[in-house]
C-alpha cells in the first residue's frame, strides 16, 4: 500500500503512553522522531492502512523527510498559513533587530556622554566646560564649594556595528581629579624628573599619572580605563545612572586619596 504524500496531514500516531496524536504529515512525523518527541516504538496509522504499526518497522515512511539543517521546523499542529506567517514575522523581526543594532551603534556615544554628565552632576559637581572633536569628548566639572575638579576624556572605541557585535560597546575613559595647590611649580618639576628617570612608564589601564596647569594652579591625577557602555545603557537607551554615579564616585575617591596623600 502506498504512503500518503509527504505533506498531507493524514497520519495518526499512538504513543506508548496511550496518547493518540495527529493527524500529522509524514514530514512532521519525521521531525518529531528527530526531536525525540515520538520514538520508533510508537505506532502509526492512516486511513486505508492495515492497522496500527510501529514506526520503526517502516523507516521508509519518514526516510529523508526531516527538515534540512538550518530550515525551520513546523509545529505539529501548525497550518501552512500559520507556518508561513510565522516565518515572515521572523524575517521582519530580524530586519528590525539589524536596524536597531546599527542605530544603537550610531547613537550610543551621544547617550553615554549625556549619562556621564548626569551622573557627575549627581555627585555634586557642576559642568564648567565641554568640547569635542567629533571623536573625543572633553568634560570639566567643578565642585563650587571646595573648588575641586573632575575631568573626563571619553572616546567610543566600538562605533561600528561589526566591532560592537564582537566586543560589545566600549569606551576609553580617562578620569581625572584636580585641586588647586600652592606649590604647583615644585609638583610639576618633581613629576618631570620622574618621567626623565623612567620611574613613570607609559600609561596602562589603572596607571595613575599626574598633570598640572600653571595658569589655573590645578594639579590633576588621572587614570586610563576602558568601560563597557552596555553596563550602563541598555538597547532601549535606558541608563543605569545609579551604577554610573557609583563608578565615577569610586574613581574620584581613589584619585583624591592619591593626590592628597602624595602632594598634601
Amino acid at each position: 500500500m502506498a504512503y500518503p504524500a509527504p505533506d498531507r496531514a493524514v497520519v495518526l500516531v499512538h504513543t506508548r503512553a496511550g496518547k493518540q496524536l495527529g493527524p500529522f504529515t509524514r514530514r512532521v512525523v519525521a521531525q518529531m522522531l528527530a526531536r525525540n518527541e515520538i520514538v520508533p516504538a510508537d505506532h502509526f496509522w492512516f486511513d486505508g492502512w492495515t492497522g496500527w504499526t510501529p514506526l520503526g518497522d517502516h523507516p521508509d515512511l519518514t526516510e529523508d523527510l526531516s527538515v534540512p539543517d538550518g530550515a525551520e521546523a513546523r509545529a505539529p499542529d501548525e497550518s501552512d498559513d500559520d507556518f508561513n506567517d510565522r516565518i515572515f514575522g521572523q524575517l521582519v523581526q530580524a530586519s528590525w533587530d539589524w536596524y536597531d543594532d546599527h542605530a544603537f551603534a550610531k547613537h550610543v556615544d551621544e547617550v553615554f556622554l549625556g549619562a556621564v554628565i548626569t551622573a557627575t552632576l549627581d555627585t555634586g559637581y557642576s559642568l564648567i566646560d565641554l568640547t569635542s572633536d567629533g571623536t573625543r569628548h572633553y568634560l570639566r566639572f567643578e565642585n563650587l564649594d571646595d573648588k575641586s575638579r573632575i575631568i573626563f576624556q571619553l572616546t567610543h572605541l566600538t562605533g561600528s556595528y561589526s566591532l560592537a557585535k564582537v566586543l560589545g560597546h566600549r569606551a576609553s575613559v580617562i578620569v581625572g581629579y584636580g585641586e588647586r595647590l600652592k606649590n604647583i611649580g615644585k609638583v610639576l618639576q618633581a613629576v618631570k624628573a620622574e618621567y626623565k628617570s623612567g620611574f613613570i612608564q607609559d600609561n596602562e589601564p589603572g596607571t595613575i599619572s599626574v598633570d598640572g596647569d600653571l595658569t589655573s594652579g590645578y594639579v590633576y591625577v588621572q587614570v586610563d580605563l576602558t568601560w563597557k557602555i552596555d553596563d550602563y545603557i541598555d538597547r532601549r537607551y535606558r541608563t543605569d545612572t545609579a551604577k554610573l554615579t557609583q563608578h565615577i564616585t569610586a574613581c574620584t575617591h581613589a584619585l583624591r586619596k592619591y593626590l592628597q596623600g602624595r602632594f598634601a
